[in-house]
């Protein structure tokens, strides 16, 4: 499901307030324990990674478990109308998310950076199956963004990841970022009955929150127009501070 991922004040999405108040949310279980040997995080854009689970990477890397994060693209294009280079803003984006992951205290992660193109990953789906394929092992848990979050990218990534832990018999797990934008509690399109949730304590919070405050290029203007809207205002990162977190246990 493609769909239209404005952030401005004619379409502010939903708001935190609906989410927190919301039975689908309070109501759902606690996500299982689990102690892989390595937490195996797809992220399709730099900073995916610590909205949709930040808390979760600092659970796992507490706990003595091997953080891998698998960049798939480097965010290149998340302002095509500055005028900046590609490669300039990959190169900040790639820096963003290595301070973010040394607030969350996963500094050590190891990254994988596979270099698709930002914007077009849906165009190469069957080659990221492949990539994924071959860096899942069974005994490890993968998250990865839900396969139908909404943004191109996301979607193709989740799709692929799916696919690839299906075929390594690897558990996966899947994460929303713009479904929290467009989606609304009553939303049939959530399989809320396949959620679970993840509980933070206020440190780990602190610590999420610290960590996205880490991603400038999205948080505030970029370029000679400060005026211009950040791509993520308070009213998205407020989705992403709250004291739990949710997930999609996939269908195998």
């Amino acid at each position: 499901m493609a769909v239209e991922l404005v952030v401005d004040k004619q379409n502010p999405g939903t708001d935190e307030h609906t989410w927190l108040s919301a039975s689908q949310l309070s109501g759902l279980t606690r996500l299982r324990e689990m102690r892989p040997r390595r937490l195996v995080v797809v992220a399709p854009h730099p900073d995916d990674e610590v909205l949709g689970f930040g808390g979760l990477l600092q659970n796992m890397t507490r706990a003595g478990v091997e953080p891998v994060l698998i960049a798939v693209t480097d965010g290149e294009a998340s302002h095509p109308s500055e005028r900046t280079s590609g490669q300039d803003l990959a190169a900040t984006r790639a820096i963003e998310t290595q301070v973010a992951l040394t607030r969350l205290g996963c500094g050590s992660a190891r990254v994988e950076r596979l270099g698709f193109a930002d914007g077009s990953v849906a165009d190469r789906c069957h080659d990221l199956t492949d990539r994924l394929r071959g860096l899942l092992e069974p005994d490890d848990l993968c998250v990865a963004p839900w396969r139908r979050d909404g943004h191109p990218d996301h979607d193709a990534t989740g799709l692929a990841a799916a696919s690839a832990a299906r075929s390594t018999r690897t558990p996966i797990l899947e994460y929303l970022v713009w479904a929290w934008h467009w989606a609304t509690p009553a939303s049939a399109d959530v399989p809320w009955y396949r959620c679970s949730r993840l509980e933070l304590e206020r440190r780990q919070v602190a610590r999420k929150r610290w960590a996205t405050h880490a991603f400038t290029t999205q948080i505030r203007p970029l370029g000679p127009n400060q005026d211009e809207r950040p791509l993520l205002p308070d009213s998205v990162l407020r989705r992403f501070w709250r004291p739990f977190e949710v997930f999609i246990e996939a269908e195998r």
